[in-house]
């Protein structure tokens, strides 16, 4: 009896490993996760945020975004520099001269991998805005986490705001 406890502990820690081990390596296939923030279909489960004009777009909309007056590109390229320098995260589509770019931020503690893809949109005028898709590839719920980050990255962008 005490020698199947210690197997069954042995195999649920290396069960607990393996997993720890797959989650921190999974690939990012760029075909699946570089998505349109304006037009990709929003998940059924509570993991994800979208901010967005809801004017251009047919999906759900967590928040309107603001409205900026400054050129997008110029904007993208102010905004990829402050998300690649947070902590656990790195760009893995698109580019700032492309105005749309996909990044892979993960967690502190699990090494969870969360997709967040942003497009900066050109309103004419000398006007833009951003649209800006966060959720996460493993679990259920997120815990808000998406929508705070989501919520400060785009802060950063204040000084452009009308």
């Amino acid at each position: 009896m005490v020698r199947m406890a210690i197997f069954l502990v042995f195999l649920t820690i290396g069960a607990a490993g393996g997993l720890f081990y797959y989650v921190s390596k999974v690939e990012h296939d760029v075909a699946v996760w570089h998505v349109d923030p304006l037009t990709v279909s929003q998940s059924v489960k509570p993991h994800s945020f979208r901010m967005a004009p809801p004017a251009l777009t047919e999906e759900f909309v967590d928040m309107p975004s603001p409205v900026y007056t400054v050129n997008p590109t110029l904007m993208a390229k102010a905004f990829d520099d402050y998300v690649l320098s947070q902590t656990k995260t790195i760009r893995i589509a698109g580019s700032p001269e492309e105005g749309w770019m996909t990044y892979v931020q993960r967690s502190r503690s699990l090494n969870l991998p969360d997709y967040i893809s942003v497009k900066f949109i050109d309103l004419n005028g000398g006007k833009s805005t951003i649209a800006i898709y966060s959720r996460s590839r493993f679990g259920y719920d997120d815990l808000g986490v998406n929508e705070k980050r989501v919520l400060a990255w785009v802060g950063t962008l204040m000084s452009f705001e009308q």
